[in-house]
């Protein structure tokens, strides 16, 4: 079967990851994506060595940005690959870039430049800090544009606490998945009107809405949320954090204020049974620090195992401060999909995109092998019209990079 956009052709001028995961979603629903880079490649091809994260000979960040693809290597400073980049864009549906726009210029690849060769493409554009201000220019990583830049650093600091990291890549794989929608309206604008279009996103406005709860709070006037040490959070059954015996946590989510017997049946705590202090939602409120210490004073006794499974017999809503290393292992993911192999890989798995649109007919494409540097830029050249004595000049005159 063939994905929702087969026939759909995608031409990626963008590094590092937003962007190219936001053409990962759509090689995964079935285009046709040709990745643009530099001869050296794209820089995150590299990312698995990058100081702070830990060592590794596999190029895993190539898995999570380029699978899927086909890679054209090109030196866009060189009027010949400028050329040769816009026969490619004059072929395809969707071009997508995250290049600054004074960079967009200087390499002629703008909205204008493109939309000149291909007046029905839809151009896809993402950058740091929006269109427009001070800042529409200045470089964006989701470290800061979409994590300190718009408050949810410095919601998630702990009391009395500096800042807490930004794990990677978490600001910019759920903005690919706007970036990725937004492409989709696009083509759904086009199949409607025949129109090509401009769509565009930026790591701020997404920072933003992802924090948009507590935003629209500052937009009405509403003070800062407290912050609070785990045993002063104000309602222990609802976003109450628990330390195991193995030194593992769980987060409580009861937000019936019925299901507290739920958590006392739990653990058999049935000298709190009758207790006044905590009988009502209100009281319980009054009385968060003590209902705190009891819970707590439980949970500490067991190990993770057991309180997963008391829990889990009582029905009560929880979840463990799951690893990272242990998603890997997780049988409910992996049931749901979420670590296919990719082909071509010897065994290595990957994370599925979170797109999924089922019809008939239709269905994911499988991840493929991420292509090397350049491992295609004979054969789609070839397709526009570059003979071979063409080719071979531009890569003498290192406009263009072959496959090594």
């Amino acid at each position: 079967m063939a994905g929702i956009l087969d026939g759909i052709k995608v031409i990626e001028v963008a590094s590092m990851a937003a962007a190219p995961n936001a053409t990962v979603i759509l090689a995964d629903l079935g285009a046709e994506v040709i990745k643009v880079e530099p001869l050296s490649g794209d820089p995150w091809r590299y990312g698995h060595m990058t100081p702070g994260l830990p060592p590794s000979k596999v190029a895993w960040t190539t898995y999570i940005q380029n699978r899927t693809k086909k890679s054209v290597a090109m030196n866009l400073k060189a009027p010949e690959a400028q050329e040769a980049l816009l026969k490619l864009a004059a072929t395809a549906d969707v071009f997508l870039t995250n290049s600054p726009h004074p960079v967009q210029k200087a390499l002629k690849h703008t909205y204008e430049d493109i939309k000149a060769v291909n007046p029905t493409i839809v151009y896809a554009s993402i950058n740091g800090f929006g269109k427009a201000g001070p800042d529409k220019d200045a470089p964006g990583f989701d470290a800061t544009a979409w994590y300190a830049r718009t408050g949810i650093m410095e919601e998630l600091r702990p009391k009395d606490g500096g800042p807490t990291a930004l794990p990677v890549g978490v600001g910019d794989l759920g903005t690919a998945s706007t970036l990725a929608g937004a492409v989709l309206a696009g083509l759904f604008h086009r199949e409607r009107t025949g129109q090509g279009s401009e769509v565009f996103t930026s790591l701020m406005h997404n920072g933003l809405w992802a924090n948009s709860c507590m935003t629209q709070a500052a937009l009405v006037g509403t003070p800062p949320m407290a912050k609070y040490a785990l045993d002063e959070w104000p309602n222990p059954v609802s976003g109450g954090r628990f330390k195991t015996k193995d030194g593992r946590y769980v987060i409580i989510m009861e937000i019936n204020p019925n299901n507290i017997g739920n958590l006392r049946d739990a653990f058999g705590a049935d000298h709190l049974k009758g207790d006044e202090r905590f009988a009502t939602p209100q009281s319980r409120m009054q009385n968060a620090k003590a209902l705190f210490d009891e819970m707590q004073s439980i949970v500490e006794q067991h190990d993770l195992s057991v309180v997963k499974e008391r829990l889990q017999a009582f029905a009560v809503n929880f979840s463990v401060a799951q690893t990272t290393e242990e998603n890997t292992r997780d049988e409910h993911m992996i049931a749901n999909g979420c670590f296919p192999e990719v082909e071509g890989a010897e065994g290595i798995r990957t994370v599925d995109s979170p797109m999924h649109i089922f019809a008939e007919g239709y269905e994911k494409v499988k991840p493929q092998r991420p292509p090397a540097v350049g491992e295609h830029t004979v054969s789609e050249l070839t397709g526009v019209g570059f003979s071979e004595a063409d080719i071979k000049a531009m890569a003498e005159a290192k406009a263009i990079g072959l496959p090594k």
